[in-house]
């Protein structure tokens, strides 16, 4: 395993467990959009901190595929900006890859991102994005929307091909048959010997 893996594993853990020992982690409907008026914390002295849990309610509409989630976001007050940071698991109803059946997975994402103001929030002078960060913008309200970077972090989460269980049969090549909950009639007779070589290479790269 990749040790960039293992790292955002350790970072992910960490701060759900951090969460649940102040008590914000709990079963919630997931809403969209998700934002966060921070005028107040952008006039506090750096190192300001903001705990929120996340929404309790779904949004009509919403483009966000997960279903449920459980987390906690922090904002911390840094000297450009706010820097928000929590993790959560969301429910995803995906499509098994093998058997094209419709099951509920459990995504575990972490998010870290920074936010700069566009506008001072003490003189209402407009301000420039730093050049040499990478960031987002906080808007001219002074709204910190996550909605984007939370989405992007749960697509970035999926696995190119979800698995309903991880020995899914899948369906028969010939007659269509899901063979996770009947007996495929079709056998191996219609099988052609010339893709036994092709069928060894799909099954390793399944397991």
């Amino acid at each position: 395993m990749p040790i960039s893996t293992i790292i955002r594993q350790q970072s992910i853990d960490f701060y759900l467990t951090f969460y649940r020992e102040k008590g914000y982690i709990a079963l919630q409907r997931f809403i969209l959009p998700m934002r966060y008026n921070v005028a107040q914390l952008l006039k506090e002295p750096i190192g300001a901190t903001r705990s929120y849990r996340l929404p309790d309610e779904k949004a009509a509409g919403s483009e966000f595929d997960a279903d449920f989630i459980s987390g906690a976001v922090q904002f911390l007050r840094t000297h450009q900006g706010v820097l928000a940071r929590g993790a959560a698991e969301a429910q995803v109803t995906q499509t098994c890859g093998r058997c094209l059946r419709e099951f509920t997975g459990l995504s575990r994402l972490l998010v870290e991102e920074e936010f700069f103001p566009q506008v001072d929030v003490n003189t209402g002078r407009r301000l420039a994005l730093p050049a040499d960060v990478d960031g987002t913008a906080i808007d001219a309200n002074h709204i910190l929307d996550l909605t984007e970077v939370l989405r992007q972090s749960l697509v970035a989460a999926q696995p190119m091909k979800p698995l309903c269980r991880p020995d899914c049969s899948g369906l028969c090549p010939e007659c269509g048959a899901d063979r996770n909950a009947e007996s495929c009639p079709c056998g191996l007779a219609a099988r052609d010997p010339r893709w036994d070589a092709l069928t060894a290479l799909l099954r390793e790269s399944e397991s």
